[in-house]
């Protein structure tokens, strides 16, 4: 192509003429592929570029092989990172939420979402995505609200559903509980701390080790593994607590590790989730010496408002004054924190809702084997944690999103209980009825919203219209393909196969492709604050559509991540363009330059003309099973090498011999060639297609001359 605008004209063509549409009342096999959502906030990185260019490859082989293709994309509302960016945003105007109100910051949140999105849906399409656009779907739309409804509900219904204090994963930036899936861990050097905690009544002491003397003041028993050497003897007596006297039990645990510290444990139930396991089996109580702010509690006495990490260094000190520091280590340990925001973590004990996963976990591993993982080794990484897994925390104390459908009676149920209780009522409806048990009116909302998995995990059914059974439903359901970044495998694939088969009865998608995850040439991830990322735009910017897809596809391996710079981008983008211009020298020699008196029919029974058809041949099936088996790098090798060493170098060549009799030969296999590269190279070969049709212009005016519309080759 000469330019953006050029590609930009076929673009919207190919929408005018409606070939993206799926139709449901269609006779052809239906084949169906569901986009990722990307981020409302997010802009597109290597990783989507990846996405998108190989699900726009597959879309547009199956039609061409004459299926009727729904490429079905989405946006997801991005409940975290949409909320924190439009609170930067208000905090440049000296407002927040606490100023402006829920209703206020919902409709400020909605307006900011409509100009997002107007900047934001151009990015998606500059691939030259062939997706049904008109059937996209936005996570907080009504039919997704609608199924989100269906689903709390049923799961309620089911005894799936409960609210309780429990330990889950803060993020003090974000104000929210994440998941542990949410998390990322950075290796760092900290001290670790031998603490002597003296026995009461006696002058012997208990010594434990950890890296957060901050928590102390939380501690409320010591824990030591069976039939430990040294302090065995000490089971069932009192510790004192060193930084402010409480006494603490001290237990028997085989949970405690014998091989890290001392094998003494203190036990914190409200800050980690072992202790908290621990307490809970011991009943102990609950303390906390960090709130929900990633601050110190009034528990923390003079230490009370400082961060975390001051308060470690003053806690630590406070010890040394009462000589209950033994001894001081460095310590080399992985430090969770949040993927979005790379907060550290903090494990709290907070009412959230939850959903029991372990029945939903036991129908999916029954049925697992009916997916084709693509590399197969996810088969066995999706059913281990699926073997694993634990309760989901579903809510999250955040504005933006679906709020949580839970209503509770003032009058008589002030602290909102959940359960079985018949002295208070809760509702799933909105309700306009009195209470029934107290006979008052004065309902609230639940004040959360339900994590954004929470609906993305209804993805591949809520988006076909579920809970109605619409024709769409029927017929695309369950997809053909999905594809997915390594690293949401559990936050989305391992719940979209349980939802999936909990609601639906049947797997979610036939094939599950895992692409790699791009890294730097040093294999970090890419990132902002790295500044080590590559935009896809600006190599579209730069080299063209075309050029960009195809270095993709080199990069498309499945499951292996591929390592990349900028240079080494240019590098390969420059080699396809140099490859498209390669295609247009092709059609202007065989096209514009051809021979009066040239041959109409093919004859094929020269020795070279059979030779170059035995060679398309192969790599018609070559590509075509590449292509089937999902290995778009080989098929796009292939096709690079046949056509530039074996077509232009070696067969053009030598028909410059005897021109008129090869020109049949020459335009069978160069327009084979074209439908061969358009998955691949949609905007070029569609040029070069029109070009043949309209006496060399490149113009799309009738759809049906459209090289979307034509056949695949066969052998």
């Amino acid at each position: 192509m000469n330019n953006q605008r050029d590609e930009q004209k076929i673009y919207d063509l190919w929408q005018k003429n409606g070939l993206f549409r799926a139709d449901p009342d269609s006779l052809k096999k239906p084949y169906s592929l569901l986009m990722p959502p990307p981020n409302l906030t997010g802009s597109p990185h290597m990783g989507h570029a990846i996405q998108h260019a190989i699900m726009d490859a597959i879309a547009r082989f199956k039609r061409m092989q004459g299926f009727d293709v729904l490429l079905l994309p989405g946006v997801d509302h991005a409940g975290i990172q949409f909320e924190s960016t439009l609170n930067k945003l208000l905090a440049k105007e000296n407002l927040n939420k606490e100023k402006l109100g829920r209703e206020a910051w919902l409709k400020r949140a909605w307006q900011f979402k409509d100009e997002v999105y107007q900047s934001f849906h151009g990015t998606w399409s500059v691939f030259g995505i062939s997706a049904d656009w008109p059937k996209e779907v936005f996570t907080l739309e009504q039919k997704v609200q609608k199924a989100m409804l269906k689903e709390f509900k049923t799961f309620w219904e089911q005894g799936l559903l409960y609210k309780g204090a429990y330990i889950v994963q803060w993020c003090p930036k974000d104000n929210t509980a994440i998941e542990d899936v949410e998390m990322e861990y950075e290796e760092r050097k900290e001290k670790l701390y031998y603490i002597r905690y003296k026995i009461e009544g006696i002058e012997k002491f208990i010594t434990v080790a950890t890296a957060r003397p901050e928590t102390i003041y939380a501690d409320t028993a010591i824990a030591v593994y069976p039939k430990h050497h040294r302090f065995s003897k000490f089971i069932g007596k009192i510790a004192v607590n060193p930084l402010n006297g409480n006494l603490l039990p001290i237990i028997e645990d085989a949970r405690v590790e014998k091989d890290f510290g001392t094998g003494a444990l203190k036990i914190t139930p409200g800050h980690d989730p072992l202790d908290f396991a621990i307490g809970k089996d011991h009943g102990l109580g609950i303390l906390h010496s960090v709130d929900k702010s990633g601050r110190m509690t009034k528990l923390a006495r003079d230490l009370a408002g400082l961060k975390v990490a001051e308060a470690r260094e003053k806690a630590a000190e406070k010890l040394e004054k009462l000589g209950a520091i033994e001894e001081i280590k460095d310590y080399t340990h992985s430090v969770p924190v949040c993927e979005r925001c790379k907060t550290v973590v903090e494990p709290l004990v907070s009412e959230e809702w939850f959903v029991k996963m372990k029945p939903l976990a036991e129908k999916a591993l029954k049925h697992l084997n009916e997916i084709n993982f693509i590399p197969k080794n996810y088969h066995k990484i999706i059913k281990d944690w699926l073997k694993e897994i634990h309760d989901w925390s579903i809510s999250r104390s955040l504005w933006w999103g679906h709020r949580i459908p839970v209503w509770y009676c003032e009058d008589c149920n002030p602290n909102h209980l959940v359960g079985k209780n018949e002295d208070v009522e809760i509702s799933l409806e909105q309700p306009p009825h009195p209470c029934k048990t107290c006979k008052g009116g004065h309902w609230i909302q639940d004040d959360q919203v339900l994590d954004t998995w929470f609906t993305s995990n209804l993805w591949p059914f809520a988006t076909l219209g579920w809970p109605e059974q619409t024709k769409e439903l029927q017929r695309y359901y369950p997809w053909s393909f999905e594809l997915s970044a390594p690293e949401i495998k559990y936050l989305w694939i391992a719940r979209m196969i349980m939802l999936g088969l909990h609601f639906m009865d049947d797997i979610p998608w036939k094939n599950m492709f895992f692409h790699g995850t791009v890294r730097d040439l040093q294999g970090r991830k890419m990132s902002k604050s790295l500044g080590n990322g590559v935009d896809p735009l600006d190599l579209v910017d730069q080299w063209g559509t075309d050029a960009t897809r195809m270095a993709l596809y080199s990069y498309a391996a499945p499951g292996r991540d591929p390592r990349v710079s900028r240079q080494t981008m240019d590098e390969r983008c420059k080699n396809y363009r140099n490859f498209a211009t390669k295609l247009q020298n092709l059609y202007r020699f065989i096209y514009e330059l051809k021979p009066e008196g040239a041959a109409t029919e093919p004859n094929f029974s020269h020795r070279e003309d059979v030779e170059i058809v035995r060679y398309l041949n192969d790599t018609i099936n070559s590509v075509t099973n590449n292509i089937e088996s999902l290995h778009l790098h080989l098929a796009t090798e292939e096709l690079y090498d046949f056509i530039w060493h074996k077509f232009a170098d070696s067969y053009v060549e030598l028909s410059k011999k005897r021109r008129p009799a090869a020109q049949p030969c020459l335009e069978y296999v160069f327009k084979t060639c074209l439908k061969l590269l358009h998955p691949f190279m949609p905007f070029t070969t569609e040029e070069l297609w029109q070009k043949q049709h309209h006496g060399g212009k490149p113009v799309l005016s009738e759809a049906g001359k459209s090289i979307m519309l034509t056949e695949w080759p066969g052998a």
